[in-house]
C-alpha cells in the first residue's frame, strides 16, 4: 500500500518541529538566566533559618522539645541581595523570650538590607487539669485528674504540674472539666480549718489544736491560732491539715 503526503502536509510538519526547537531554546535561556538571578540573591531559607537559630539561643532550645518555634515565611516577590558575610539577628526586647514576637534579619555587605519576620515561641508541659468537674471544698483524689500537655507561655498563673502537689488538697473553688489546676486554685491548709499542729524539740513532741487564718499548700508557711490558748504563730504545712513547729520557734514568738 502507497502513501501519498502533500507537499502542504511536508511545510506543516517542518514548522511544528521549528517551533518545537524554538521553544526548547527559550526554556534553556530562560533556565540559565533564572539561575544566575538565583545566585544573586539571598535565599528565603537562609532568613528563615537565621532567625529561628537565634531564637533558640535565646530560649536555649535547640535540644529542648518543650519549646516549638514557627517562623512565618517570606514573600517570594522578594528580592534581596546575596550576602557576603554573615547574616544578622536580633529582637527589639532579648527579655521578651516567649509568645509572639519580631525578629530582624540584617546584611550589611555588599548593600545593607534589613527584613522583618513574624515569629512565635511557645512552651508546652505536662500539666493537672481537672479530669471532671471538681467541686468547691471536695478533697481531691487520683479520679478528679489528669495529665494534659499544653501550652503554658501564655499562662498568666502557675500550674501545678506533680500530682503529689493535688492528691489529698482541698479545691477553693468549683473547677470544670479539663480546666488547669493552678497552685492557687487548691489548698493543703485552708483558711477556717480546723488543723493538727505538731510541736516539736529534739527531746520532746507536743500537738495540739489550731485554726488556721490562711490557706497555705505543702511547705508553705502559714499562721494558725491555738485553739486552747487563742494565740497565733506561724507553722510549716507538712500534710493535710497538719502543721508543724519547732518548740524554739514557739518560745520566741511567745504564741501571739
Amino acid at each position: 500500500m502507497k502513501v501519498f503526503t502533500s507537499n502542504h502536509d511536508k511545510n506543516s510538519n517542518i514548522r511544528y518541529f521549528e517551533l518545537f526547537i524554538l521553544s526548547v531554546l527559550l526554556y534553556m535561556i530562560t533556565s540559565v538566566t533564572f539561575a544566575n538571578e538565583t545566585k544573586n540573591f539571598e535565599p528565603a531559607d537562609n532568613i528563615r533559618h537565621t532567625a529561628k537559630k537565634h531564637l533558640e539561643e535565646m530560649n536555649n532550645a535547640a535540644d529542648n522539645t518543650a519549646i516549638e518555634i514557627s517562623i512565618s515565611n517570606i514573600d517570594p516577590r522578594l528580592k534581596l541581595r546575596k550576602c557576603k558575610n554573615k547574616l544578622s539577628a536580633f529582637t527589639a526586647d532579648d527579655s521578651n523570650k516567649r509568645g509572639r514576637l519580631t525578629v530582624a534579619v540584617t546584611c550589611d555587605l555588599p548593600v545593607t538590607w534589613k527584613v522583618l519576620l513574624s515569629a512565635s515561641v511557645d512552651e508546652f508541659a505536662d500539666v493537672i487539669v481537672a479530669k471532671n468537674t471538681i467541686n468547691r471544698k471536695s478533697i481531691i483524689t487520683r479520679q478528679d485528674i489528669e495529665i494534659k500537655r499544653i501550652k503554658i507561655s501564655s499562662l498568666r498563673k502557675q500550674p501545678l504540674f506533680n500530682k503529689s502537689e493535688v492528691l489529698g488538697s482541698t479545691s477553693k473553688r468549683q473547677q470544670r472539666a479539663g480546666s488547669i489546676i493552678f497552685d492557687d486554685s487548691i489548698c493543703l491548709v485552708c483558711r477556717g480549718d480546723s488543723v493538727q499542729i505538731s510541736a516539736k524539740s529534739e527531746f520532746l513532741n507536743i500537738n495540739l489544736e489550731g485554726i488556721a487564718l490562711a490557706d497555705a499548700s505543702i511547705g508553705e508557711t502559714t499562721l494558725v491560732r491555738n485553739k486552747q490558748s487563742k494565740r497565733s504563730f506561724s507553722a510549716k504545712v507538712i500534710g493535710k491539715d497538719h502543721l508543724e513547729v519547732k518548740l524554739a520557734d514557739v518560745k520566741n514568738n511567745k504564741l501571739n
